[in-house]
């Protein structure tokens, strides 16, 4: 689709968050998402700089590590809205040093598995071609069904027309990892479907690995 597929996929985008956000109001899942969408932005108007990061790591351990940072600086955005368990919300009135045990805390649970869930993904990026937008679009798709938009759209089918919504919290953690080391990865990586085998591959990483962080914050006292 050349260069109208961006296109259309900035433009649904702009309209579904147009839409969204001042039918929702200003509640706490809205200034998250605010937020991410900030700190995508100066992803966005920096990236040659900061896709310079990490040089001398392979690059594996370059994307992973980049990914995984990204990420834990998304989750202290998602603290006063949705935490990993509901008893991490972070509100107006958390003292400051209770604010950083809970995000210490979800952080202790979510980062290993955004280091598992990264390094899933570079393995296909390592043995696949992938197009910045079709992996932007594809990756940040299979992340958003992943972490619970399965059920969420499940029941809500309808709420799909706002799906690049959520998923710009995943472009706001994986986008910018594949922009470091796409210049460094093997020539011979094959194209074709097999690519996208990384949808199902990513989503089925999250169900199991959610249901193992739920299952354990269970057993520490921390689950709904």
């Amino acid at each position: 689709m050349g260069r109208l597929g961006p296109s259309l996929y900035v433009s649904w985008a702009v309209l579904a968050i147009g839409i969204a956000i001042p039918v929702a109001g200003l509640t706490p899942e809205s200034v998250t998402r605010l937020l991410v969408l900030a700190f995508l932005g100066i992803q966005m108007a920096f990236r040659a700089r900061l896709a310079a990061a990490l040089p001398a790591l392979a690059p594996g351990v370059r994307f992973v590590a980049i990914g995984t940072a990204l990420a834990a600086v998304v989750e202290g955005f998602h603290m006063i809205s949705k935490p990993v368990f509901a008893s991490l919300r972070v509100g107006r009135g958390t003292a400051l040093a209770r604010a950083l045990e809970s995000y210490a805390l979800d952080l202790l649970f979510t980062v290993p598995a955004y280091l598992v869930i990264f390094t899933v993904i570079f393995s296909f990026v390592s043995r696949y071609r992938y197009g910045t937008w079709a992996y932007a679009v594809g990756l940040g798709f299979a992340q958003a069904i992943g972490d619970g938009g399965l059920f969420f759209f499940a029941n809500a089918p309808a709420l799909l027309l706002f799906l690049p919504y959520p998923m710009t919290n995943y472009h706001a953690v994986n986008v910018l990892p594949f922009l470091a080391v796409k210049g460094g990865l093997p020539e011979g990586r094959r194209e074709g479907a097999g690519a996208w085998l990384a949808i199902p591959a990513v989503i089925a990483t999250y169900l199991v690995l959610g249901a193992g962080i739920q299952g354990a914050g269970r057993a520490f006292g921390l689950g709904p």
